[in-house]
């Protein structure tokens, strides 16, 4: 009878991390702060206007304060744009490669985005006052960080954002 008590008993001496030590790691990564650190949009504007198209250059710090190496697998997101008192969808950004995040340090991912007019039809004249004449408004990234640590994936959500023309 005493046989079946110690395994409890070890298991609580041990600690769950000796038991799936992927759950260090899985909650250092819901630590992780991110921010969109940059949104360089350029409008291209062609004649006829189903030709024009919108360059994006995005930057999205990733803060570790934890003590564990991080190694996001894929970190994507749908970028919004509330701007002229509507919100319009933008489309969904991916930054494939993984990153490596070290402990207490920061990370940048940077993507690439061209979007044509087709994809932004509904948004395009909010999406030009804000980048061409400087309109006030509001680029929100929501997406999620994969991860794989010893076999198990899983991911963290984030949310971020960051004005533009004030």
């Amino acid at each position: 009878m005493r046989r079946l008590w110690a395994l409890p008993a070890l298991v609580l001496l041990v600690g769950c991390d000796a038991i799936n030590p992927a759950l260090r790691y899985e909650e250092a990564a819901r630590q992780l702060r991110f921010t969109l650190d940059r949104v360089e949009p350029q409008v291209e504007l062609a004649f006829p206007l189903e030709q024009s198209r919108l360059r994006l250059r995005l930057e999205v710090g990733v803060d570790n304060p934890s003590d564990q190496r991080l190694r996001t697998r894929r970190v994507s997101g749908d970028l919004r744009l509330a701007a002229q008192g509507g919100d319009h969808g933008i489309g969904s950004v991916s930054f494939p490669e993984g990153a490596d995040l070290a402990p207490k340090g920061r990370s940048v991912l940077r993507v690439d985005v061209v979007l044509g007019y087709a994809d932004l039809r509904s948004a395009w004249g909010p999406l030009s006052g804000a980048v061409l004449r400087h309109e006030p408004a509001t680029w929100n990234l929501v997406g999620e960080a994969r991860f794989e640590v010893l076999g198990i994936e899983f991911g963290v959500p984030f949310r971020t954002r960051k004005e533009s023309g004030r």
